[in-house]
């Protein structure tokens, strides 16, 4: 028994499902470009959270501390301040000496090491060797400007006895650059030291030989002369006795064309600029005028026996030292 109609049904249920797969399979796919009704996408939605507000918490009130007074104890400043300490006199006494066994060595002895006179008979230059008294056992120091330039000049407060004259003298040994340096913080370099023959009075003493070693080659007279630090020196004079003679050399008048060398030499050296100042004048303006009148009374008073103007005594001469001599009985 056959069903009629059920094959063309079946036909055509096959037929619409293989048009539809036809019809799927030929639509236009769509790659990174938005459809044309853009499906929203979700969005984050921030969830509120709850925020911690702390208590109000009552504040400490510190406790009053007591605030320190300050001492009236005074502290070390960080700067070093210096304070001269006070030398008490102690004058040197004489005892017998003769210089090469002829000429009596006193507070008025000296000896002329270099003398040359002009046609004219003026002075051209000057050397002398000059013996003093000690009048105490220190070295003292003053500040002065020479060139534009601060220099601590240290000496010796000694006498000589000019023509039956004592006059109190500053014998200057050296100077450094800087205001008030005391000699305790001088460092180790060529101003901090001076040249010192040593001597008992037994020995003959010859002060041309002595010139004429200090003329050697510095490798040669270093054997001869002893260099001292100026804090070394102060400790010897310390201990020097009662009974003691000084004696330094030192030129007094140079040639008009060694003037332009002094000068440098001042302007860069302070031991020159402490030892050559006593001898040289210069104006306002640094200018060198020639030398002193120091320079002149020392040199009429050593070649002609003039007298030392007033106004020099008042003030004090002085005299530097090259080298020093020191005898001892």
């Amino acid at each position: 028994m056959r069903r009629s109609g059920s094959k063309p049904h079946r036909t055509s249920l096959t037929l619409l499902i293989l048009f539809l797969l036809l019809s799927a399979g030929c639509q236009p796919r769509y790659e990174g470009r938005p459809t044309a009704r853009p499906t929203p996408l979700p969005t984050n939605t921030t969830t509120p959270t709850s925020t911690y507000t702390p208590s109000p918490v009552p504040t400490v009130t510190s406790s009053p501390t007591n605030t320190p007074t300050p001492s009236p104890t005074p502290l070390p400043s960080a700067t070093p301040t210096f304070t001269p300490t006070p030398i008490p006199p102690r004058a040197a006494t004489l005892f017998p000496l003769t210089a090469g066994g002829a000429r009596t060595v006193d507070w008025s002895y000296y000896y002329i090491s270099r003398k040359e006179t002009r046609n004219d008979g003026s002075l051209l230059s000057l050397s002398a060797t000059v013996a003093f008294q000690l009048l105490d056992r220190g070295i003292h120091h003053e500040t002065l400007r020479i060139l534009d330039q601060d220099v601590t000049v240290y000496y010796l407060r000694v006498s000589h006895t000019y023509n039956q004259v004592p006059i109190e003298t500053r014998l200057i040994l050296t100077g450094y650059f800087g205001k008030d340096v005391p000699i305790s913080v001088l460092p180790a370099d060529g101003s901090a030291y001076i040249s010192v023959r040593s001597q008992n009075s037994d020995a003959v003493f010859e002060p041309w030989r002595i010139h004429q070693d200090w003329q050697q080659p510095y490798d040669q007279r270093v054997e001869l002369f002893d260099d001292l630090l100026l804090s070394e020196f102060e400790r010897l004079l310390a201990d020097l006795p009662d009974e003691v003679i000084i004696l330094a050399h030192h030129p007094i008048i140079w040639p008009p064309d060694e003037w332009d060398q002094a000068v440098l030499d001042m302007s860069r050296v302070s031991a020159q600029a402490a030892r050559l100042q006593p001898f040289f004048e210069f104006d306002a303006f640094n200018i060198l005028l020639g030398q002193s009148d120091g320079a002149l009374a020392w040199a009429n008073y050593l070649t002609a026996s003039q007298p030392i103007p007033e106004g020099l005594k008042e003030d004090g001469m002085s005299f530097s030292a090259e080298y020093l001599i020191i005898i001892v009985p």
